[in-house]
């Protein structure tokens, strides 16, 4: 049953037949091994026993050794230690030996356990008792010896006694006889170790035996299993393979072509009998097929027959779409190159472009060569060549018997043909065909540009002669439109200059448009629009935002904007200033209209910072003017009405002429100021120069100042070796000194140090003069030198003045080449500093 099952495959055959040799592989080894092992585990065992055996044999002759060492040195010393190693050495010789006694196996070991027996008993029976007897003679002094003598002993009354029952026996000389029982347990044991010795190599002879046979037993083993395989699994392999190898050898065949009727089927109920069916269902099938093949490939041929018939109607027929197809295309080309130059023409607009317009005028016409000649303003020509040579183009257009003077006169197109004998740049004579159709001005029935065609062999047909005036129509078209292009471009040119000539700044804005026209004029006045985002049109929300951004009340110009955009126009302007009122503009709004119809609106904003600075300079004119002539002439009429109305004591009146004199004298100082502000707004301020010794005006001046106050202190010093000597008008320079002391003690009203400091370099006199007053805003600086300007606090406003003395100083110093500037910090003073160019010649050194 388990036979026909595995027939039934060849794996499980194939699986049987590797079983089978894996359990004999695996039965053979187990034998070997336990075989092997027991052997070597008896052999093993043996092998121990002998060692341990020698082993014991030697520890219990060493201890023979030492108990005759001990035994003599405690016949020598008496020494009870000794006698107490020598007493447990007994003990273990007794187990020993009793070992030996019990657990010889061997006769040579029983006779050496008898010998050591003897030995024990003679030496510890006989021998023991006797060195004691001899040690006890020498602690009672009846012995006197240093070395024990043989002979002592047995004349000792214990020895006599062994002598008599015979245990101990005297050698030739006399001395007991002891080496006698040595030697003899000596040999015994020489002989057992022999044994040993000799047992252990028959032992380890007998393990190599064991080894050599378990080899020969394993290459037995595999000898039987090289048989197996060579009588048993070499067969059946091959049988399966002569099997496969037919099939394969007759598949081969059928891939090629061959008929194979059948194959041997074996007597097999595996794959291989199988397969073998199989193979032979298969090529009866495939037979089969070819007959039905052949036929189908007969009728196939047939039909390929008709189809290569039917192949052959279908190109003529493709070949006849073809040639429709080319013509198509060709139309199609040709109203391609129409369409073409119509865009072109419609959407055009420089005579760049026309370069390309005669090129298909040329195609579409078949023309060989051509040109587009433009008359332009003053009669003269320009002309657009396509194939012709300037030499060509040149007779065209001076010629005067040309094609092109004759349609000028005619003003319709004119046609001619010539014969050409010249083989260029046809290889033959040929006739050549020209045309020039004139192009005229519909409204003025003037000639604006002509087309000149020419064409080889052939003349023009009507079809093209027809498309070339519909060209030369719309070439008329595309020309005025040019024309009337390059006129509005003009207009347009022309009013952006007028508005940029303009010095207002205008936005020009259209209903429903946010680009915007604006002049040059606004970029000057907000340069802020040049570094935004620019296109090359500004748009309304661009310049209103970057307007607002610098604009100082943003709230009140995006109303007034937002008036004007929802069509409420302001009948007012609007004044705004920009960036911290250092720019004043007016904003106002005017539109544009043309017969009554609205079509812009124009925001107009003009610079009013010189009318504002003006009106500004003007009112504080009138009020300082109002205010330091008011308070001198108060006085001068109080004194006097007082001094002409009533009688006064002579002190008094002399008091009151002094005060009259002293703001008389203030009010010609005012006016001379005045009038010297006049001369310098005329250009009329003239000076009377000379060498001057600054030295001696500053050290004057000052000491002047000095005694006129109490609340301050004055001094000058003069720094440097050379002398301080400038050309220069000396009243003037005097005036200047004047006008910074004054100013250094008018605005210190809680007094303190006014310092005067001459310094002399190579070049300039410098002169400073620092106070420690209310000091000048950092803000107030820039404007100090200005005319009529007085710093805007409320200290400044309470000491008074015309600010006119500083702006006085900075004309006069100017004047005279140098230059003035101040250093001020508020509640600590202030430092005016003066430079004038020394006077190179003057230099001497001051001792």
């Amino acid at each position: 049953m388990i036979t026909k099952w595995i027939n039934r495959k060849i794996g499980r055959q194939l699986m049987a037949s590797f079983y089978v040799v894996l359990a004999t592989l695996m039965i053979s080894s187990l034998i070997v091994y336990n075989y092997t092992d027991t052997k070597l585990q008896a052999t093993r065992a043996k092998l121990e026993d002998i060692r341990d055996r020698s082993a014991r044999a030697g520890a219990l002759w060493e201890e023979w050794q030492d108990v005759q060492f001990n035994m003599r040195g405690y016949a020598l010393m008496g020494n009870a230690d000794l006698y107490n190693q020598v007493m447990a050495q007994q003990d273990k010789i007794d187990q020993q030996t009793e070992w030996f006694e019990k657990n010889a196996i061997y006769d040579q070991g029983k006779a050496f356990a008898k010998s050591s027996r003897e030995l024990y008993g003679y030496y510890f029976d006989a021998i023991l008792p006797l060195v004691q007897s001899y040690v006890k003679a020498k602690e009672s002094g009846d012995v006197t010896e240093s070395f024990l003598k043989g002979t002592t002993l047995a004349e000792l009354p214990l020895g006599q006694k062994l002598l008599a029952e015979g245990q101990i026996q005297l050698d030739s000389q006399g001395n007991i006889d002891v080496l006698s029982e040595i030697n003899k347990s000596e040999l015994a044991l020489g002989g057992y170790r022999e044994f040993l010795e000799d047992w252990a190599q028959r032992t380890s002879n007998q393990l190599e035996r064991e080894i050599r046979t378990t080899q020969l037993i394993w290459l037995a083993n595999i000898v039987v299993l090289i048989a197996v395989l060579i009588f048993f699994i070499y067969p059946f392999i091959r049988r399966i393979t002569i099997g496969l190898l037919s099939l394969v050898k007759n598949s081969q065949r059928l891939a090629n072509g061959e008929d194979v009727s059948s194959v041997k089927v074996p007597n097999r109920k595996d794959e291989i009998g199988i397969l073998a069916l199989s193979f032979n269902q298969m090529a009866s099938s495939i037979s089969e097929n070819k007959q039905h093949l052949l036929a189908k490939n007969e009728e196939l041929q047939a039909q390929q027959e008709e189809l290569q018939a039917q192949q052959e109607e279908l190109q003529a027929q493709q070949q006849e779409l073809e040639e429709a197809l080319e013509l198509t295309m060709r139309n199609e080309q040709h109203l391609q190159y129409r369409n073409d130059l119509t865009e072109t023409l419609a959407a055009r607009e420089s005579l760049t472009a026309y370069p390309e317009i005669i090129e298909k005028l040329v195609t579409i016409t078949d023309s060989e060569i051509g040109a587009l000649v433009f008359v332009d303003e003053e009669d003269s020509y320009s002309v657009v060549t396509y194939g012709m040579t300037d030499e060509l183009a040149e007779q065209l257009l001076q010629n005067d018997a040309s094609l092109l003077k004759r349609a000028e006169s005619l003003k319709t197109p004119v046609h001619s043909s010539k014969q050409v004998a010249s083989n260029h740049p046809l290889p033959y004579p040929y006739y050549m065909y020209e045309t020039a159709v004139p192009i005229l001005d519909p409204t003025a029935d003037d000639i604006i540009a002509y087309i000149y065609l020419v064409r080889y062999r052939d003349q023009f047909t009507n079809e093209q002669m027809r498309d070339v005036m519909s060209f030369s129509r719309q070439l008329s078209l595309s020309l005025l439109r040019m024309r009337l292009f390059d006129e509005m471009t003009k207009e347009k040119a022309k009013t952006e200059r007028i508005l940029d000539s303009i010095r207002e700044a205008v936005i020009y804005l259209e209903p429903g448009k946010e680009e915007v026209f604006v002049n040059r004029p606004l970029y000057d006045l907000f340069p802020e629009l040049r570094y935004g985002v620019h296109t090359e049109q500004e748009t309304l929300q661009t310049c209103l935002e970057v307007i607002r951004s610098v604009v100082d009340e943003p709230e009140v110009f995006s109303r007034y904007v937002d008036s004007v955009l929802r069509g409420e126009l302001p009948t007012d302007s609007l004044q705004f200033s920009i960036r911290n009122e250092t720019v004043f503009i007016q904003f106002y709004v005017e539109v544009i209209q043309i017969h009554q119809v609205h079509k812009g609106t124009m925001l107009v904003m003009r610079d009013v910072t010189k009318e504002t600075e003006m009106d500004r300079l003007k009112s504080e004119l009138v009020s300082t003017v109002s205010h330091e002539l008011r308070t001198p002439l108060s006085s001068i009429y109080g004194f006097t009405e007082l001094m002409l109305n009533r009688d006064i004591e002579e002190s008094r009146q002399d008091r009151y002429l002094r005060t009259i004199h002293s703001e008389t004298e203030r009010l010609a100082n005012l006016v001379n100021d005045f009038l010297d502000v006049q001369r310098m707004e005329s250009g009329t301020q003239s000076y009377k120069k000379a060498s001057v010794n600054v030295h001696a005006i500053a050290e004057e001046t000052t000491q002047f100042y000095a005694a006129s106050t109490q609340a301050h202190r004055i001094t000058f010093r003069h720094e440097g070796d050379q002398l301080p000597v400038i050309e220069a008008d000396e009243e003037k320079i005097r005036q200047l000194l004047n006008n910074l002391l004054n100013n250094a003690v008018k605005y210190s009203p809680s007094g303190g140090a006014i310092d005067v400091v001459l310094t002399t370099s190579l070049d300039q006199v410098i002169l400073q003069v620092r106070d420690e007053g209310i000091g000048i805003p950092e803000q107030s600086l820039s404007r100090l030198f200005e005319k009529f300007y007085r710093v805007d606090n409320s200290d400044s406003r309470k000491i008074g003045g015309t600010g006119l003395g500083l702006a006085i100083c900075k004309e006069i110093v100017t004047g005279h080449g140098g230059e003035i500037h101040v250093e001020s910090v508020v509640r600590e003073g202030s430092l005016f500093t003066v430079k004038f160019p020394l006077v190179q010649s003057t230099h001497v050194t001051i001792s």
